[in-house]
């Protein structure tokens, strides 16, 4: 394998993105609300018969609950990808196509450049906004056990996991989800069909980039500070440019699972084991 491949070196005509989408604007909005509302059925699912069979708490245990629907996240994305898929063939559509799942030929020293400079870019974008604010993180982490913090909401999620942390068997479930899982449908939704037919539209690429970041942040205000879903609209824009620029839903895909699955190893091994 080459350490550059020929997308990577494409600097004369660097956006690679074709957007293709026989559905039109309507319509993918449409498929993108109903996939987010089946992947809310599939987690409900999967999070319920997680919770019976391995917690013992029931719904009266709030952090059982939370803490299985996290885990019940990789099999419903899965099956999420899967109806994407099958949504993406309406009116004689190519999911291939329209979901921008050609792999990309960046060559492997390719894609440690791509992947390390969006978490550089995000991680310095995080920094600067910290700092402008004066913004105290502390509000926004949870102690050893999952608790909140006493100023603050570190969301449900960052507060499981921290809780997850000191039970390794449970932990590593919630990793695959949060990393594989979560990265798959996500991107599936948002920057798949949808980005598609927006950047069809009147709106174009830049427009596509905007709206889409926005409603695949606010989604997690169920669940995160608002401070998370800022950083979550900020790796939106990042990831619709590197979309654009290379064409290939693998990249967010793999730029969002590597994200995540860096910030939770972190989160086990900030604590004592």
């Amino acid at each position: 394998m080459a350490a550059f491949g020929t997308d990577f070196q494409k600097y004369t005509s660097p956006l690679l993105y074709v957007p293709s989408n026989p559905a039109g604007f309507w319509l993918a909005l449409g498929i993108a609300l109903g996939l987010m509302f089946a992947n809310s059925v599939f987690q409900t699912v999967a999070g319920t018969s997680i919770l019976g069979f391995f917690f013992d708490g029931g719904y009266e245990d709030q952090k059982s609950v939370i803490k299985a629907f996290i885990i019940g996240i990789f099999p419903a994305s899965v099956l999420t990808a899967a109806l994407a898929w099958q949504a993406a063939k309406i009116r004689g559509g190519r999911p291939r196509e329209i979901l921008a799942l050609r792999w990309p030929d960046l060559g492997w020293l390719g894609w440690v450049i791509v992947v390390a400079g969006f978490i550089l870019t995000i991680y310095a974008a995080v920094v600067v906004v910290v700092t402008v604010f004066q913004i105290d993180l502390a509000q926004y982490t949870p102690g050893p056990d999952g608790q909140s913090p006493e100023t603050g909401s570190a969301g449900l999620v960052k507060e499981a996991m921290f809780d997850m942390a000191n039970e390794p068997s449970l932990f590593w479930f919630a990793f695959l989800s949060v990393t594989a899982g979560a990265a798959l449908a996500e991107e599936f939704v948002f920057r798949g069909q949808l980005f598609a037919a927006l950047a069809q539209s009147r709106a174009g690429f830049s427009g596509a980039i905007l709206i889409t970041s926005a409603l695949w942040s606010l989604i997690h205000k169920f669940t995160e500070p608002w401070l998370a879903v800022g950083i979550i609209f900020m790796m939106g824009l990042a990831l619709g440019t590197l979309l654009i620029r290379f064409g290939s839903l693998w990249i967010t895909i793999a730029c969002h699972g590597i994200w995540n699955g860096l910030y939770s190893l972190l989160i086990f091994g900030s604590l004592p084991q």
